[in-house]
C-alpha cells in the first residue's frame, strides 16, 4: 500500500503515530519521498527522528499541533518514563498562568526541547521519576501521564527558578487549591527533599492554606531544619527570615486574588 493508505489504515485502528521502520515494512513505494510529500501537505510531523505523528484533518488547517496528542507515543518511542508536569499540569488543574505554546514534561534522562508546529515541548530532568504520584488523563488520541495536583505543587516549588520564580509559582498554586487534598499532599511530600517542604510550608502560610501547614508541621516535626532560601537563586543575606519554617525570605510573594 502507499503511505496515505497506510496512514488511513492506522487511523481506522485509532493509531496516530508510527515509526519509520514500521512504515518501511508496510509501504510498497518510495517511503522517504512519500514522507516528504505528506509533511509538506501538513498531514504528518516528526517530533523525533524516525517517529511521525499523524495530524487530524480538523487540525491540518491550523498552525498548531497540541502536544497532548503525541506526547505519550513520543516518550514510549524514546523508552523514557515521563509525566506532564509543572505549569502545564497546573493548567489542566485550572491555572491560567501558563503559555499554551510551551508544554512542560518531566522525564529521565534529560532531553532537549523540541519545536513542533507552532508549539514547544520543554523537558525537565527528574531522578526517581517513577516514584512521583501520577494519574492517567484522557487525550483526543489516547491517554497521557500527568502529575497529581499535589505532586505538581511540590514540583512547582522545587523548580521555581526555572519557571518564573516563587511569586509566580505561589500564584499558580493558589489557582489549583480546589484540587489539592491533604492525603495527596502527604503521599507526594515524602518524595521531596526537606528544603522543598520548608518552602512549601512558607508558601502555605502566605496563601493561608492551614490544612497544608498542619500536615507539613506534623511530617517534619522530628527533622532538624537549617535555613534555606525561598528562592534558590536569590540573595541570602540581609533578608527577612521565617523562623517557623527556617526559610530565608529573599523574594516577595504577592497573591493576585
Amino acid at each position: 500500500m502507499n503511505l496515505p493508505d497506510y496512514i488511513k489504515h492506522l487511523n481506522n485502528q485509532g493509531i496516530w503515530s508510527f515509526k519509520y521502520d514500521e512504515a518501511l515494512r508496510n509501504v510498497d513505494r518510495d517511503l522517504p519521498y512519500a514522507i516528504q510529500r505528506m509533511r509538506k501537505a501538513g498531514r504528518i510531523i516528526d517530533p523525533a527522528r524516525g517517529f511521525y505523528t499523524i495530524i487530524p484533518e480538523e487540525i491540518s488547517l491550523t498552525d498548531r499541533m497540541p502536544a497532548d496528542r503525541f506526547v505519550d507515543d513520543l516518550m514510549n518511542f524514546h523508552c523514557s518514563p515521563y509525566y506532564v508536569g509543572l505549569l502545564t499540569a497546573a493548567a489542566y488543574y485550572g491555572s491560567s498562568h501558563q503559555s499554551p505554546q510551551v508544554f512542560q514534561v518531566m522525564t529521565d534522562p534529560h532531553r532537549k526541547a523540541i519545536n513542533v508546529r507552532g508549539g514547544r515541548v520543554k523537558f525537565f530532568s527528574k531522578k526517581d521519576i517513577q516514584d512521583t504520584p501520577i494519574r492517567q488523563r484522557n487525550t483526543p488520541t489516547g491517554t497521557m501521564n500527568i502529575s497529581t495536583p499535589e505532586a505538581t505543587l511540590f514540583d512547582l516549588i522545587k523548580n521555581s527558578r526555572l519557571i518564573g520564580g516563587m511569586d509566580h509559582v505561589a500564584n499558580v498554586i493558589s489557582e489549583i487549591m480546589e484540587h489539592i487534598k491533604v492525603s495527596g499532599l502527604k503521599e507526594a511530600a515524602v518524595m521531596f527533599p526537606l528544603p522543598v517542604l520548608q518552602r512549601a510550608g512558607h508558601v502555605f502560610e502566605v496563601i493561608e492554606y492551614q490544612s497544608g501547614v498542619n500536615m507539613l508541621q506534623k511530617l517534619i516535626a522530628n527533622e532538624k531544619l537549617v535555613f534555606t532560601p525561598l528562592e534558590a537563586s536569590g540573595p541570602s543575606i540581609r533578608t527577612p527570615k521565617d523562623e517557623k519554617w527556617k526559610v530565608i525570605v529573599n523574594t516577595e510573594i504577592e497573591i493576585e486574588y
